[in-house]
């Protein structure tokens, strides 16, 4: 027979043991687990390479390294000992183990603790029995293992705070921050205060929170604690946790629970219910809070004698005599007190619970009420204003002397007890219920006017208010009345005066609007000047359209002063504080056009270095003006008209869309209907421009202005340059007068700042101007023109040939002094030629 060695021996004492059902374990004295059989694995739900790398320490969370040195020791002494304790498996869970722990004397040398051990089927009984507890008694259910770092949280709980009920086990680091969300930023220290307490030492604690879950709702938790010790430290923690409805749910006897808290909370007396098992408040009325200012969350589970030192005596005592009276001072939660009278009553639940409800009020206002009344009797009675108490049948219960004195002329009975209906009769009196509950929801009656005839007959107006007023446990209606006849005479004489102001102000008004049209036939807004009969219906026109947000096309030839007109319209606009942008459409770079109206963002094109609003942006509330809007490219005219319409834009390089509030008004020299016909501009464009158009003059149709204007500028230019110039030349001007002027009003003033810098001395020197002038006689059928003078095409030349004809004939086409008569041409040739080229004879009549 083979001599096997010790090593051997212990071999086959561990394979022997894989044959039995129970779980066997070898651990050495540092812990380690060095053997272990399939049994052991399978119940702890290892695999064996990981069980034999692990410790018994994990598995049995009981010991610590050095509460296992010490059972060492004391094994060593004793031999062997009983096991009757619970595992930790490899996903955290616990579950109930008994067995046996010995010395394995065939371990040789290296002295190995031998623990065998099978689960108990009473383990699983009491955790499904538990879980039964917890469901039914809506408690959840909370453990925190110090050692592992984890914590459980039970199903129950985690439903409550909107959690997944997938996952059993958080890290306390993890957990920690996924309460601190539901935590109120008040209620965060509690919270940490109770788990500090309890990580110290051994003993039970709870804490309320408010705690905010995931449906926007906020629920009351009670959170009770107890902590578990191994040999030297807390190795675990764990609790239950409560709804406050659920908790409070047992206290509240059959019925409509909403019914029972208002019936209470109505009460003017303090009703505290203790629960005798524990001396702790279970349950506390609006009144109890309000004197001793805990909140309802703060008062539930509170010791009764933190309320008052005495109760612990009478609660003894309550048992035997069912009912006592007590004189003593109640504790507020800042520390002070009050005197209370109070009676106790025993109360026995039909759940088998035990109560003492106290019934109790503030005594330290009784000497106080009395000396209250009289000081408050007395003032009422000194007041102007009549104050009348009425009981729930609208029946005077109370008045003060001005009351008395006013009523009592109206009646020769005892006002008090008489229905105020009879006294004041068509006076509208609420019901009591409903203006407590106005006030109670913090709504304000408005007051009522009352109008009455006093002994002399003079009608006397009363503004009448009511009020809800609680006199120990009854309820009265107040109601204030105040004298207002002389503040409403007040009222319509200052409505009179008003009324007269507003008449005089219309007045003015109107009386302001012929003067300033009166103005504005020599000025509108100072640059405009004329005293042209035809000029005065043009701003006649900007007076229409100046107060609406309408889109304005200003047409005429260059020079005629269009951005002035534009200017004119904006100023007198109710967008007048804002500011005008002005954008010369013809003077932009193609390129750039689009940046220059709508703006671009950083690096939307090479050189966009930095974000630009654009002119649009620019004139938000107020107006853009779009000059030579002719010579917009086609492409950025279906950009404008999206503009225009939507009141939207988009800067380049930016998918944003900004709104925009701009009043458009727009101006041409060109004929942009003949442009649509040669597609250069857009039809459906000219007609959301085209909403309301004023064609602008040229000079030579209002020659009366010419001597005005040219006054005008002399002035100015004599004025900026500190020339001596007060005086022309009639006959200049009457040359002024007789010339075309191609140039309109720019090329006027171009002639008399020229005249203003060549003249010496105190008469302006319009000669060599006058010299210079283009001319164009139109006398003897002659056209002088400069090799400068842009020729126009034959069918334009006729237009405005026509056009000029009708002018002069106010629109007349054929007969004497028509324009087919002036023109030499058959009258309906010349109707015909007029629909051809678009000329319409009522813009001349």
């Amino acid at each position: 027979m083979t001599i096997r060695t010790p090593d051997d021996q212990l071999s086959l004492h561990v394979a022997a043991f894989n044959q039995v059902s129970e779980g066997v374990l070898w651990a050495d004295k540092q812990g380690r687990v060095a053997h272990a059989n399939e049994a052991s694995a399978r119940l702890l739900g290892y695999t064996m390479p990981q069980l034999l790398r692990s410790s018994y320490l994990e598995i049995d969370p009981n010991y610590s390294l050095l509460g296992w040195k010490k059972f060492w020791k004391q094994l060593s002494s004793e031999g062997s000992t009983h096991l009757d304790t619970q595992f930790v498996n490899v996903e955290g869970n616990f579950f109930g183990v008994r067995g046996h722990i010995t010395f394995d004397e065939l371990a040789g040398e290296r002295e190995l603790c031998l623990i065998v051990f099978s689960s108990t089927e009473d383990g699983r009984r009491e955790a499904d029995l538990l879980e039964a507890v917890q469901r039914d008694g809506k408690i959840g259910s909370w453990e925190y293992h110090l050692g592992t770092g984890q914590v459980f949280v039970s199903p129950l709980l985690r439903e409550w705070l909107g959690w997944s009920l997938e996952r059993d086990f958080y890290p306390v680091g993890d957990l920690a921050e996924k309460l601190s969300l539901h935590l109120l930023p008040s209620q965060k220290k509690e919270a940490a205060t109770l788990l500090s307490r309890l990580t110290r030492a051994t003993r039970a604690a709870e804490v309320t929170l408010d705690l905010q879950l995931a449906d926007g709702q906020t629920r009351s938790l009670l959170l009770r604690g107890q902590s578990v010790e191994n040999e030297v430290e807390v190795r675990k923690i764990y609790g239950t946790a409560v709804r406050e409805e659920d908790h409070l749910a047992g206290m509240i006897p059959a019925g409509d629970e909403s019914t029972f808290q208002f019936s209470l909370d109505q009460s003017r007396d303090a009703i505290v219910w203790i629960n005798l098992t524990d001396s702790h408040v279970a349950y506390a009325n609006a009144r109890a809070r309000e004197l001793t200012r805990y909140s309802r969350q703060e008062i539930i589970g509170l010791p009764a004698k933190l309320l008052s030192n005495d109760l612990t005596t009478a609660l003894e005592q309550l048992r035997a005599n069912h009912y006592l009276e007590l004189s003593t001072e109640t504790n507020r939660k800042d520390g002070t007190a009050y005197p209370t009278r109070a009676g106790i009553h025993f109360h026995a639940a039909p759940d088998g619970q035990e109560y003492a409800v106290i019934v109790s009020h503030d005594s330290s206002r009784e000497t106080a009420n009395t000396e209250d009344l009289q000081l408050h009797t007395a003032t009422l009675n000194t007041l102007q204003e009549w104050v009348i108490w009425l009981n729930n049948d609208h029946e005077v219960a109370m008045l003060n002397t001005a009351a008395r004195r006013k009523l009592s002329r109206r009646t020769t009975l005892e006002l008090t007890g008489l229905p105020l209906i009879e006294l004041m009769p068509e006076l509208e009196i609420p019901a009591l219920a409903q203006v407590r509950q106005e006030q109670l929801d913090g709504r304000v009656r408005p007051d009522t006017d009352y109008v009455y005839a006093d002994t002399t007959g003079k009608e006397r107006t009363l503004q009448v208010s009511f009020v809800q007023v609680a006199a120990g446990s009854r309820m009265y209606l107040g109601v204030i009345c105040r004298d207002v006849t002389n503040e409403m005479a007040g009222r319509r004489r200052l409505q009179e005066a008003k009324r007269r102001v507003d008449e005089l102000r219309k007045q003015l008004e109107s009386e302001n609007e012929a003067l300033k049209e009166e103005i504005d036939t020599v000025t509108a807004n100072g640059p405009i000047i004329t005293v042209s009969k035809k000029y005065m219906q043009v701003l006649g026109q900007i007076g229409q359209v100046a107060g609406t947000d309408a889109t304005v096309l200003v047409t005429g030839e260059t020079g005629t002063g269009k951005e002035l007109l534009a200017q004119s319209i904006h100023n007198f606009s109710n967008r007048g504080a804002r500011r005008m942008v002005s954008v010369n459409c013809a003077a932009l770079p193609e390129n750039l056009i689009e940046s220059e109206l709508f703006g671009h963002e950083r690096g939307a094109f090479t050189g966009a270095f930095a974000q630009k609003k654009g002119k649009f942006e620019l004139a938000d509330g107020g107006t853009i003006f779009l000059d030579e809007i002719g010579e917009l490219p086609l492409e950025m005219q279906s950009k404008l008209l999206r503009a225009l319409q939507e009141g939207e834009i988009q800067r380049i390089g930016s998918q944003d869309v900004i709104h925009v509030d701009v009043r458009v008004v727009a101006a041409t020299n060109r004929n942009l209907e003949q442009m649509i016909g040669q597609g250069t501009f857009r039809e459906d464009l000219f007609y959301r421009l085209n909403v309301f158009p004023i064609h602008n003059l040229p000079l030579r149709e209002r020659q009366e202005d010419i001597p005005v204007l040219v006054k005008h500028f002399t002035k100015i230019y004599a004025q900026k340059m500190g020339r001596p110039v007060t005086q022309i030349n009639q006959k200049d001007l009457e040359q002024l007068v007789a010339y075309d002027f191609p140039g309109n009003v720019r090329e006027l003033i171009n002639l008399v700042e020229r005249a203003v810098i060549t003249s010496k001395d105190s008469t302006l020197n319009l000669g060599a101007s006058l010299r210079a002038l283009r001319r164009t006689d139109r006398g003897d059928g002659k056209l002088s023109l400069s090799p400068n003078d842009r020729l126009v095409s034959f069918e334009e030349m006729q237009r405005q040939y026509i056009m000029e004809a009708l002018r002069r004939t106010k629109g007349k086409v054929t007969g004497s002094g028509g324009a087919a008569e002036l023109l030499k041409v058959n009258g309906r040739t010349l109707m015909s030629k007029m629909v051809k080229l678009g000329i319409e004879r009522g813009t001349f009549t």
